[in-house]
C-alpha cells in the first residue's frame, strides 16, 4: 500500500510540473510563434533549458511570430554557441553581419561552421562570402 501510494504522489507531482520546452517545441512546429516564445522563456527560467536558447536566437533573428530583431538575437544565440550548439554558430553570424558587428566573428563562426553544417554555407553564399575550404 504505502509503494502505491508513493507511486501515485510521484505521478501526480509530476503531472504538476509543465514541460515548457516540450510545450514550445510544439508550437514552434505548429507554426504557433508566440506560443513557442512564451515557452522557450519559461524553460529558461523554471527548466534551465539551455536549447531554449537556441530557438528563441533564430525567433528574433528571423522574426518567427514578432518583428525581426538580430540585436535582440546575439545573446541567445551566443549562449547556444558556448553550449556548443553548431547551427547557432551559423545564426549568430547572421545577426552579427545583420547588425554590422563583428565581422571578423562572423566570419570565423561560418568558417567553424562549415565544417559540421552546410547551413553556415547557405549563409554565407546568401550573402556572396567566400569560405574556407
Amino acid at each position: 500500500m504505502l509503494k502505491t501510494f508513493f507511486c501515485t504522489s510521484v505521478l501526480l507531482s509530476s503531472a504538476l510540473y509543465a514541460d515548457h520546452f516540450r510545450d514550445a517545441t510544439l508550437a514552434y512546429r505548429g507554426g504557433n510563434f508566440e506560443e513557442a516564445r512564451k515557452n522557450f522563456e519559461r524553460s529558461i527560467k523554471k527548466e534551465s533549458c539551455w536549447q531554449s536558447y537556441f530557438y528563441l536566437g533564430k525567433i528574433y533573428l528571423y522574426g518567427e511570430g514578432i518583428d525581426a530583431n538580430p540585436s535582440h538575437a546575439i545573446p541567445y544565440l551566443e549562449h547556444a554557441v558556448m553550449r556548443g550548439n553548431v547551427k547557432a554558430k551559423c545564426y549568430l553570424a547572421e545577426a552579427y553581419m545583420k547588425t554590422h558587428s563583428k565581422p571578423d566573428e562572423a566570419l570565423l563562426l561560418l568558417n567553424q561552421g562549415a565544417k559540421e553544417s552546410s547551413l553556415c554555407r547557405e549563409i554565407a553564399a546568401s550573402y556572396a562570402i567566400l569560405l574556407n575550404s
